[in-house]
């Protein structure tokens, strides 16, 4: 990758953490790759868990579930009995944006997988609750705005978090008790604008984290435990006394919030009960039709299993998209070097060849040209306006899948109009959405699982190419594309609406 400034690339290589300091940190180390050019400087690329295989592996046994300590469950048990039992009561619509528990099997294999214990009164509360509906688990918020996280978002906040610790190679930074993080911390509530709450699992404490700190134990949300944070929001909800410094507070659609002063009244009809059983009976809920063969083929989601061919895309194609990533790769490295940073190395031919085998499609070249550039942007990373990131081969692959084994799991007559699988998605929004490329037209169109498809409006552009290339020019020039202008926030490409 060539971003016409050699000396950024070549400080970012000298200053990252090596394999075993990454190690030691509790994080993922970083390969170099060189670029398909070998006259272009190394990229680099955080290893992350490697991704499954296309082909079809055998299942093995799951690993067998663990009962934690008897008292502490015991004591959550009862901490989240009165959370529940004060929601129901006062502010019903968090109560049902608890999610269900995460279950023995889900929790013994993240432990299996990683080769460590979560602490016993965490690993209880997730079998309670595995985080919360909303971005980020906003649905149910810890004082004063931290979303319940799921078990999976361990992980997720993690590898962002590690990221930036091992490119930056401050390795005073890599500490658990002094620094700005470490990769054994476990991240269990996020604000969505950079400051976590996470537990130590070596000693059980609750601390904070925010963006360029220092971790901090002793603020307003640090605690002995997570157990004894859980009952001393229990005794908030109880008796109306502040967590540390918030009050609990109640809004008028049935929501618990936390402010600074206490609510002069609470709102009324605000009594219900939790969420739905997620195992509904057949009278209140029918088996759906299955699709017909034809709604089948027409779906395009099923396609005949194909050779894997590798094709090189056209000249001229390669030419355009490589000058356009040049002009992007030269601005996030001046402008906005931590996105910069999240761009991977390219995929390999044969990776692309065996996803358009599984797909039965072929991608266009402008899309092929791309993906031998950066294979993806890497999460969080760059992409179009206002909040998309590229993906990366196996990533496109398995989002098709997902969503076409979901519009053919009911009775096929959501094909065409919420998802069809002619369409090959490039780019991912954390709310439930795509862009995608309609492989029968070229043109780029937009998903959402809450409503579909959409194929025309600003959201449409005739090509890949004609996309990236408006991004690029919006980037360099300042001005919006489509309503929506680029920004930088610590060094994190970034959209806002002008609008």
């Amino acid at each position: 990758m060539s971003c016409q400034d050699p000396e950024l690339e070549a400080q970012i290589k000298a200053q990252a953490f090596t394999p075993e300091e990454a190690k030691a940190a509790g994080c993922d180390p970083i390969t170099w790759h060189d670029g398909s050019d070998t006259a272009e400087a190394p990229v680099p690329d955080v290893i992350s868990s490697p991704e499954p295989d296309l082909d079809h592996f055998s299942p093995t046994p799951p690993p067998s579930s663990r009962t934690p300590d008897p008292a502490i469950s015991t004591r959550v048990d009862q901490a989240w009995a009165r959370i529940e039992r004060w929601l129901g009561e006062h502010a019903s619509a968090t109560l049902r944006k608890l999610k269900f528990p995460a279950g023995p099997e889900a929790l013994a294999l993240w432990e299996e997988s990683h080769k460590r214990r979560l602490p016993d009164d965490l690993y209880a509360s997730y079998m309670h609750h595995d985080g919360a509906d909303g971005n980020l688990g906003d649905g149910f918020q810890l004082p004063p705005s931290y979303g319940l996280l799921e078990l999976s978002d361990i992980d997720h906040v993690n590898s962002g978090k590690c990221q930036d610790l091992v490119m930056d190679g401050n390795r005073e930074a890599a500490d658990p008790e002094h620094g700005r993080w470490h990769g054994s911390l476990l991240a269990i509530g996020d604000t969505s604008t950079g400051k976590e709450l996470f537990v130590e699992p070596r000693t059980g404490r609750v601390g904070e984290s925010a963006w360029n700190e220092d971790l901090s134990y002793d603020g307003p949300m640090g605690w002995p435990s997570y157990l004894a944070l859980l009952e001393a929001l229990a005794d908030s909800l109880e008796r109306g006394t502040a967590l540390r410094d918030w009050y609990p507070v109640v809004t008028p659609g049935c929501e618990l919030r936390w402010a600074e002063e206490p609510a002069d009244s609470a709102p009324t009809g605000c009594a219900g009960g939790p969420r739905p059983s997620p195992t509904p009976t057949p009278t209140v809920e029918p088996t759906p039709d299955k699709p017909t063969p034809e709604q089948v083929r027409a779906s395009g989601c099923r396609p005949a299993r194909g050779t894997p061919v590798v094709r090189t895309p056209g000249p001229e194609v390669t030419a355009q998209i490589n000058a356009v990533w040049r002009r992007v790769e030269r601005w996030l490295a001046r402008k906005a070097p931590a996105t910069y940073k999240l761009l991977p190395p390219p995929a390999r031919p044969r990776d692309i060849a065996k996803v358009e085998a599984a797909m039965g499609l072929r991608f266009p070249d402008d899309l092929r040209a791309s993906l031998l550039r950066h294979n993806g942007a890497g999460s969080w990373g760059f992409g179009p306006a206002p909040f998309y990131e590229l993906m990366s081969a196996k990533y496109v692959y398995s989002d098709w899948k997902m969503l076409c084994d979901i519009v053919l799991s009911g009775s096929g007559e959501g094909v065409g109009y919420w998802w069809d699988g002619h369409l090959i998605p490039f780019a991912a929004a954390h709310d439930g959405g795509n862009l995608f490329i309609d492989t029968r037209t070229g043109k780029t169109g937009e998903y959402f699982n809450e409503e579909g498809l959409t194929f025309e409006g600003d959201v449409v552009w005739p090509s890949y190419l004609a996309l990236l290339k408006a991004t690029a020019r919006s980037l360099e020039t300042g001005r919006p594309i489509r309503g929506w202008r680029p920004t930088v926030r610590k060094g994190e490409l970034d959209w806002e609406s002008t609008r």
